[in-house]
């Protein structure tokens, strides 16, 4: 997967409402502005550092609409935008973590201590945009 920069173009303004006709509103861009708006590239460090937000607050800080990261993701190889595998592998490394905290038993310390790594590793591979799957995320509330 190429993890180059890529070109996109912002989506442009709609007029306002009282600009234009009747059948005006929401149509065309007003001719009063750039008919282009300026291109914004978005290589994959731009994209990463907005992992842990939804696509749609993404996009709104980069500028672009969510269709147009899909796209680009798609072609970096990111099948798909990661903020929900990582809030559900952070929740899980909270719960792990606080129980390993008050773990007794040497058994049990050892299985939290294995889980939390693994945890670890699974969050730094949905960083990297390699989309894993996370089993056993259904069963975060025992």
């Amino acid at each position: 997967a190429d993890k180059g920069g890529m070109e996109v173009r912002p989506r442009l303004k709609r007029r306002n409402v009282g600009q234009g006709g009747k059948q005006a509103l929401g149509g065309r861009p007003g001719e009063d502005q750039d008919a282009q708006a300026a291109p914004v590239m978005l290589n994959f460090a731009m994209l990463r550092a907005h992992f842990n937000l939804p696509l749609n607050d993404a996009a709104k800080k980069l500028g672009v609409c969510a269709t147009a990261i899909k796209k680009v993701c798609r072609k970096m190889g990111i099948k798909q935008w990661p903020h929900r595998k990582l809030k559900a592998v952070e929740k899980r490394l909270a719960l792990l973590t606080a129980e390993h905290r008050y773990a007794k038993e040497e058994g049990m310390v050892q299985q939290c201590r294995s889980e939390i790594k693994e945890l670890e590793d699974k969050r730094e591979s949905l960083l990297q945009g390699i989309d894993c799957d996370i089993t056993g995320m259904d069963n975060a509330d025992e």
